[in-house]
């Protein structure tokens, strides 16, 4: 059991130092715009990648416990969350239009992953 328990703790910490720098890498890029595109970015990936793996590619379950770590470390809904309730302090139409497109995106890529 603690094999497992330090397995996901490392997974998670690996998925959310690769957040954490595409962040910054993303920002830097797209610093001129309101919406946070390196939230949505992320997201996106992480439920093709998660997509990817439930769609029984990776047979062994250590190994998709591994993985399916990174991917829960790497992707980020509270920040989601909370990026739209700021968003709705400049102008509500932009949190309206940042939740739907992650949402949108996010299951469109999940269902890619899942049946390619």
């Amino acid at each position: 059991m603690l094999k497992y328990v330090i397995l996901v703790g490392l997974g998670a910490a690996i998925g959310s130092v690769i957040r954490y720098l595409l962040t910054e890498i993303f920002n830097y890029c797209f610093c001129k715009f309101k919406i946070p595109f390196s939230t949505i970015i992320i997201n996106v990936t992480g439920s093709f990648l998660l997509g990817l793996l439930t769609s029984n590619m990776v047979n062994n379950s250590i190994c998709f416990l591994f993985l399916s770590s990174i991917i829960g470390g790497y992707t980020t809904f509270s920040t989601y969350m909370n990026e739209t309730v700021q968003l709705s302090n400049e102008k509500i139409y932009i949190s309206v239009f940042y939740y739907l497109i992650t949402a949108v995106l996010g299951i469109l890529a999940a269902f890619v992953g899942f049946y390619i």
